[in-house]
């Protein structure tokens, strides 16, 4: 009997075999060697001592590939708001796969005064503080939500045994400034005057926290609260490297990015400027936010100004944070006429930036966070110089090693210290009994 087209000799299919598998090695080696080569590529150095290392450069690639590479695509092709509608999905895909929440701690999806807040309170067991902390996410004023911080406030309460309110406030660009801002101080303001008992916490030991957006979200509702003769609904201000000034895009912190790490996916101006434009209502396109980060948003005449200069000045910084060869004192730049003249408005605005609050006597006492790897570094440390100059005590918290963002990192021991830190802060201040 005879098989057309079977090869039955043993030899020639044993070489078949052979040559098969070779080839299926070399295509394996070859697709190895392309993503290797691509890798290296893309790769940017990050700075020598930046703490978690091997996770932070496996996210930093992640977040730059998609967000950053695919981003810019979709935004040359569908525009800036898109970009960040898709940022978004980028950002929150890892928070699909959620914390667990401890058996201590039961959550609570309720809306104050007509704003989304998550609520997280301790059982008896964990419960050692009537207080109350209010937490404003950061994100810049356009991503994250309450949910993506299950984990670092989970164990915040672990360590404190304190009731917890994330504020879910409305992001740009759906909303702009100041709408935020308005949904934080409504939430404090109808906990501290009713929805205390409901919440079984103590009104007068209310402590407000947030992480860069939501660090200015938290201390702007203390300066506004403050002007409005109601500075006692806050206890104590806790600001993670918070933002404070949108006006100097050349700090010493900007120029370390730009010398030590430019290009990475951590935050880096253009993002931020972007952010910014969307925040303010402001076309966020290329152009804009170019003009941004080359410091031509804000007109020189404010720029020249005593009181301007006298919370910005470089010098005031610690001289370690601006080394000869890592910064330039800074030019004057040719303001753009368009942009400069819109941000006339807002730049001395302390509700956008806090830094030019004025009679700031009497605020709540302040914790502020501050991280080596972060272009918001200097802005936080100017703004608890500002508040010391005003007579308000400051904690002033720096880790170099930590870079902007680290609240979101999972089993990081640099976050573990911040937080114990933090934790420390708040027992102190809220009669937490067995910390």
């Amino acid at each position: 009997m005879i098989f057309l087209g079977l090869d039955t000799n043993p030899t020639t299919s044993g070489e078949s075999v052979v040559l098969f598998s070779a080839m299926s090695v070399a295509i394996i080696f070859a697709v190895a060697a392309f993503i290797f080569v691509f890798v290296l590529a893309l790769h940017i150095p990050l700075p020598p001592q930046i703490c978690d290392r091997e996770k932070i450069q496996i996210f930093e690639f992640l977040i730059r590939l998609f967000n950053e590479y695919v981003g810019d695509l979709i935004e040359v092709l569908v525009g800036p708001k898109m970009k960040n509608y898709f940022s978004r999905f980028i950002v929150g895909f890892p928070y699909n796969f959620k914390a667990k929440c401890p058996k201590w701690c039961k959550i609570e999806n309720r809306l104050i005064d007509g704003v989304r807040c998550r609520i997280y309170y301790p059982d008896a067991s964990m419960k050692r503080s009537n207080g109350l902390l209010v937490f404003i996410h950061g994100g810049g004023w356009c991503l994250m939500h309450p949910k993506y911080y299950d984990g670092p406030l989970f164990y915040l309460m672990s360590k404190t045994g304190i009731t917890i309110c994330s504020i879910d406030y409305d992001l740009a660009p759906e909303v702009q400034f100041p709408k935020p801002i308005n949904d934080c101080e409504k939430v404090v303001k109808k906990i501290y005057e009713e929805e205390h008992t409901s919440l079984q916490i103590d009104p007068t030991k209310i402590h407000i926290m947030g992480d860069s957006a939501g660090g200015n979200l938290s201390t702007v509702t203390c300066q506004r609260l403050h002007r409005a003769g109601l500075g006692h609904y806050i206890q104590s201000q806790i600001l993670v490297y918070p933002v404070t000034n949108v006006t100097d895009f050349h700090s010493p912190s900007y120029q370390y990015y730009e010398k030590m790490y430019k290009g990475a996916g951590l935050l880096n101006p253009t993002v931020f400027a972007r952010m910014v434009l969307l925040y303010l209502g402001i076309e966020a396109n290329k152009k804009n936010v170019k003009i941004l980060t080359k410091n031509r948003h804000i007109p020189n005449e404010i720029r020249n100004s005593k009181e301007y200069q006298s919370v910005t000045d470089h010098s005031i910084l610690p001289p370690a944070f601006r080394p000869k060869e890592l910064y330039d004192p800074p030019t004057l730049p040719s303001p753009d006429p368009n942009i400069s003249a819109i941000f006339a408005k807002y730049a001395m605005n302390p509700d956008l930036n806090p830094i030019f609050g004025k009679n700031l006597e009497g605020l709540p006492e302040a914790m502020i966070v501050t991280a080596g790897v972060d272009i918001l570094r200097d802005e936080g440390i100017l703004y608890g110089k500002k508040l010391e100059s005003h007579k308000v005590p400051v904690a002033w918290y720096h880790y170099e090693a930590a870079f902007h963002g680290i609240l979101n990192m999972p089993k990081s021991n640099q976050r573990k210290r911040i937080m114990e830190d933090i934790a420390g802060f708040i027992n102190e201040r809220s009669g937490c009994k067995k910390c």
